[in-house]
């Protein structure tokens, strides 16, 4: 983990939050700290192909709360794609487990904002499931 990269950190922080979430541990105030990280306009391609929005990431998110429980996320082989004064684009894999034995990895590509304080937000996101 490299902390002082302020995208890696963004994963790190984000995944923790919506581990909590799935897990259901989350407090009453984590699905809006977690919105918030997402810029509007924001998108996700799911590895279905189904396209996301901010709200219909905010209805997803607010299903998932607590249907995951024993969730775990992990991150790994993180690299940025390119590096710009107003953000960056990251890809990084995505190992997501629960105590049910759910399992998948997933291959993901975002594209990050960052502001003039620092603040990084979510503006884009491809995720593909794939093997180790």
């Amino acid at each position: 983990m490299n902390n002082s990269n302020p995208y890696f950190k963004e994963l790190d922080d984000i995944h923790v939050e919506i581990e909590a979430l799935f897990d259901g541990s989350a407090d009453d105030g984590a699905l809006e700290r977690i919105m918030a990280r997402f810029a509007e306009p924001f998108t996700l391609i799911m590895p279905s192909g189904l396209v996301l929005d901010h709200a219909a990431l905010r209805e997803t998110f607010a299903k998932l709360r607590g249907a995951r429980p024993g969730s775990r996320i992990s991150i790994r082989d993180r690299e940025i794609v390119a590096d710009y004064p107003s953000g960056a684009v990251v890809k990084y894999r995505e190992y997501q487990r629960d105590n049910a034995g759910n399992a998948n990895v997933r291959r993901s590509t975002a594209v990050m904002n960052l502001d003039a304080h620092g603040r990084v937000t979510w503006r884009h996101l491809q995720e593909t499931f794939c093997t180790e």
